[in-house]
């Protein structure tokens, strides 16, 4: 693939520490913490695979299991043939809500809270990765007790757009006259 051409990055910025996995695009497991209480997703860590070797993230929100009314969950994807095709959820002004992960063989969530309460602001996300293998890892912001938003990095150009060497030529240039 072009290492030249950078990745996309969406997601919506918020106040807390910033975290990142930009350029980790294989996923192997995804573990959750959800409060039960807080309704927030409190927090999340991820089992990549780079250079073929499983890595385990940083865990990314809060710092450590602050309540025993925590739910904690696994995704185990059927690596490598599963993959990331669409992420969704909900956040208030203070946090993230709920997430669901949609992959090419399931559905999995929502995590955290999916009620929603008729007197407080939320907004709903949907990021359609397609099928072509377009993840290219995460990034958001976190908070001492929870994460308070999270994005996706997309690549634009994936090794299955790309099916002959023909279109990793350089062009030629014209003989001059």
């Amino acid at each position: 693939m072009n290492k030249q051409i950078d990745m996309i990055k969406y997601g919506v910025k918020k106040e807390g520490t910033v975290w990142d996995e930009k350029g980790k695009s294989e996923i192997a497991k995804i573990f959750i913490y959800s409060g039960a209480e807080s309704y927030f997703v409190n927090s999340l860590q991820f089992l990549f695979v780079v250079d073929g070797q499983f890595v385990l993230s940083r865990l990314h929100g809060a710092d450590y299991n602050y309540s025993w009314n925590t739910n904690f969950s696994t995704i185990v994807l059927d690596y490598p043939s599963e993959f990331l095709t669409r992420i969704q959820g909900t956040y208030y002004s203070n946090g993230l809500r709920s997430i669901k992960f949609v992959t090419n063989k399931g559905v999995y969530g929502p995590y955290g809270s999916d009620k929603i309460h008729p007197k407080v602001q939320f907004e709903e996300f949907i990021v359609h990765l397609g099928d072509d293998r377009s993840f290219g890892g995460f990034h958001g912001t976190k908070r001492k007790t929870h994460i308070e938003s999270i994005g996706i990095y997309m690549k634009p150009v994936t090794s299955s757009m790309i099916t002959n060497s023909s279109v990793l030529t350089k062009s030629k240039r014209p003989k001059r006259k």
